[in-house]
């Protein structure tokens, strides 16, 4: 083995054994303050750790179909309304990315 190649594997160790992102599944253990559980042997993530993306927020949405849209869909006007995204509710599986190495999760999606 040459010389390259054993500082490439020590390099390569390195940055396996870092863990810079790592995808894993959490559930949600409370509501408030939010806690999520990744590994049974271990505390729930509290909130401070957890950077949360749009798509696990609670959200409210108004759909206005456009003038066009009703002209070629007239029968159709069920679309139209208010929609609310629920917030992260207890027992919810999440799908988190791990970063930092493992200081804090941003939590993705609820699956």
């Amino acid at each position: 083995m040459d010389l390259i190649d054993v500082i490439n594997k020590v390099i390569q160790d390195n940055v396996n054994a870092q863990k810079l992102t790592e995808l894993t599944i959490g559930t949600v253990t409370s509501k408030s303050p939010l806690q999520i559980q990744i590994n049974p042997n271990m505390e729930p993530l509290p909130s401070e750790v957890l950077l949360l993306t749009e798509g696990v927020t609670e959200q409210e949405y108004e759909i206005k179909p456009t003038e066009e849209f009703l002209e070629k869909m007239p029968t159709c006007p069920e679309v139209m309304g208010t929609y609310k995204r629920e917030p992260l509710d207890k027992d919810d599986k999440v799908l988190m990315l791990r970063v930092m190495k493992g200081q804090q999760f941003i939590v993705l999606s609820k699956l």
